[in-house]
């Protein structure tokens, strides 16, 4: 059975292991009012996915593995990882206003050697196998997470007949993060409140807590995901794709106490210009975006990120950069 709940302040928790979970069963069809619902309402939910309920398998412990030993490494040997003509790709540490804070964004995950691309770049001695083993195996294992929450988002907006092409014309990136505690007694920032800007993120960490994502009505959810769950998250993209029939929730991460922060995430976007499909266009739901390009609307969003860094010293992101560069 579909398991939807919203306790205050909480996001809704949508299992998603039942082996019932298949098109045409009644549990699918509860499953994807629960996933329209939630995606609606709060443009993400925390799921439950490939395996117990309440214990990690054990690919989550070989990335939590990986993730400490590659942001171990000398940070001259991180910063090999540079991508300048790509936005928010490579290595990326030492932001202003956000001491804390860690990455390193893989693209092409899936459908090029990326991952043995980076190893190779990292540990030049010997390229790292388990690495690439660990990060090649969860990337597919989120991503069929990625597909069947996209798969059930198509179908409750009626536009099922669209996700085949959608599936052909998508790429993934894993973001690798670290967020060092701040061993001070309040909160401290770990990243600046902002909206992603791919079409959807599928985010795991460790036992420490941090994601803080903001609601329709201006209240703040401190998320509390177990080892065993992933926060799924509508990005721009899906914003623009559906219409604005679904949220595209700003969220951000606040540290607090004495541990550091693991985190990775799964991001799918599209390649190509993205249009909204007619059936989502109509007079109780007006076209609010031009088509645009997913490519572009990140490059808006650096370039308008460099230009607060200059005046304000600071990573703020700026909101929602599909509105301003692409409504209508």
């Amino acid at each position: 059975m579909a398991t939807l709940s919203a306790l205050p302040l909480s996001l809704p928790r949508i299992d998603l292991t039942s082996e019932d979970l298949r098109p045409g069963t009644t549990t699918w069809d509860l499953v994807r009012g629960d996933v329209l619902q939630a995606l609606e309402e709060y443009g993400c939910f925390e799921a439950v996915y490939g395996g117990s309920t309440n214990e990690p398998d054990q690919l989550y412990g070989s990335v939590m593995e990986q993730l400490k030993g590659v942001f171990n490494l000398p940070k001259e040997t991180k910063q090999r990882f540079f991508e300048p003509r790509k936005p928010f790709l490579g290595y990326h540490g030492d932001l202003p206003g956000v001491p804390l804070y860690e990455a390193m964004a893989i693209a092409g995950v899936l459908t090029s050697p990326a991952i043995q691309g980076l190893a190779d770049l990292l540990w030049s001695d010997h390229g790292n196998p388990r690495f690439c083993e660990t990060m090649n195996a969860y990337a597919k294992k989120v991503s069929d997470l990625a597909l069947l929450v996209k798969r059930l988002a198509f179908e409750g907006l009626g536009v099922a007949k669209y996700f085949d092409s959608h599936v052909n014309s998508t790429t993934y990136a894993l973001r690798l993060s670290k967020y060092t505690a701040p061993d001070t007694m309040g909160a401290q920032l770990g990243t600046s409140i902002h909206t992603d800007k791919n079409f959807l993120t599928i985010l795991q960490q460790n036992h420490v807590n941090g994601l803080e994502v903001q609601m329709k009505d201006g209240k703040w959810i401190r998320t509390s995901p177990s080892p065993s769950t992933f926060i799924v998250i509508v990005g721009e993209s899906f914003l623009g794709w559906c219409n604005g029939r679904l949220q595209c929730p700003r969220h951000c991460v606040m540290m607090r106490g004495h541990e550091t922060r693991y985190s990775i995430g799964l991001f799918s976007s599209l390649e190509g210009t993205i249009e909204c499909p007619k059936e989502l266009i109509d007079e109780e739901h007006p076209m609010l975006f031009k088509p645009f390009d997913e490519m572009a609307l990140l490059q808006y969003t650096q370039k308008k990120i460099a230009l607060q860094r200059s005046v304000r010293q600071t990573e703020e992101a700026p909101d929602c950069t599909l509105k301003e560069y692409f409504g209508v």
